[in-house]
Protein backbone atom coordinates (compact mmCIF):
# COMPACT_ATOMS: atom_id res chain seq x y z
CA UNK A 1 0.00 0.00 0.00
CA UNK A 2 1.76 2.98 -1.24
CA UNK A 3 1.44 5.92 1.58
CA UNK A 4 1.11 9.82 1.95
CA UNK A 5 5.33 9.91 2.18
CA UNK A 6 5.23 7.91 -0.55
CA UNK A 7 2.76 9.93 -2.60
CA UNK A 8 4.38 13.33 -1.85
CA UNK A 9 7.95 12.02 -2.62
CA UNK A 10 6.97 11.12 -5.33
CA UNK A 11 5.89 14.58 -6.34
CA UNK A 12 8.57 16.03 -4.87
CA UNK A 13 10.74 13.85 -7.32
CA UNK A 14 8.99 14.87 -10.73
CA UNK A 15 8.99 18.87 -9.58
CA UNK A 16 12.64 18.73 -9.14
CA UNK A 17 13.24 17.05 -12.82
CA UNK A 18 10.62 20.06 -13.68
CA UNK A 19 12.49 22.89 -11.17
CA UNK A 20 15.70 21.80 -13.58
CA UNK A 21 13.86 22.22 -16.77
CA UNK A 22 12.39 25.46 -15.73
CA UNK A 23 16.17 26.86 -14.86
CA UNK A 24 15.74 27.01 -10.90
CA UNK A 25 18.34 26.81 -9.15
CA UNK A 26 19.42 23.54 -7.02
CA UNK A 27 17.63 23.89 -3.77
CA UNK A 28 15.98 20.63 -1.79
CA UNK A 29 14.38 22.94 0.57
CA UNK A 30 11.83 23.91 -2.30
CA UNK A 31 9.45 21.32 -1.62
CA UNK A 32 9.20 22.44 1.87
CA UNK A 33 7.26 25.34 0.75
CA UNK A 34 4.08 23.00 -0.12
CA UNK A 35 5.13 20.39 2.91
CA UNK A 36 6.42 22.53 5.48
CA UNK A 37 4.08 20.50 7.86
CA UNK A 38 6.26 16.93 8.29
CA UNK A 39 8.10 15.55 10.98
CA UNK A 40 12.12 15.78 10.68
CA UNK A 41 12.89 12.31 8.72
CA UNK A 42 9.53 13.16 6.32
CA UNK A 43 11.49 16.08 5.19
CA UNK A 44 14.85 15.00 4.57
CA UNK A 45 12.65 11.95 2.29
CA UNK A 46 11.28 14.93 0.52
CA UNK A 47 13.63 16.92 -0.09
CA UNK A 48 16.26 13.75 -0.97
CA UNK A 49 13.55 13.14 -3.31
CA UNK A 50 13.71 16.81 -5.05
CA UNK A 51 17.01 16.75 -4.92
CA UNK A 52 17.33 12.98 -6.71
CA UNK A 53 15.06 14.41 -9.48
CA UNK A 54 16.89 17.62 -9.96
CA UNK A 55 20.31 15.97 -10.32
CA UNK A 56 19.12 12.86 -12.30
CA UNK A 57 17.44 15.35 -15.07
CA UNK A 58 20.79 17.66 -15.02
CA UNK A 59 22.41 13.92 -15.86
CA UNK A 60 20.14 13.14 -18.54
CA UNK A 61 20.23 15.82 -20.54
CA UNK A 62 24.17 16.54 -20.24
CA UNK A 63 24.30 13.00 -22.26
CA UNK A 64 25.34 13.65 -25.60
CA UNK A 65 21.94 12.65 -28.20
CA UNK A 66 21.43 8.66 -28.80
CA UNK A 67 23.52 8.11 -25.61
CA UNK A 68 21.66 4.93 -23.98
CA UNK A 69 20.46 5.92 -20.69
Amino acid sequence: MRTSLWSKAKAAYEHGKMDFHAGYPFDPNTPLVVYGDLAGSEKEAVMRSWADGWMNECVMQSLPDGSPA
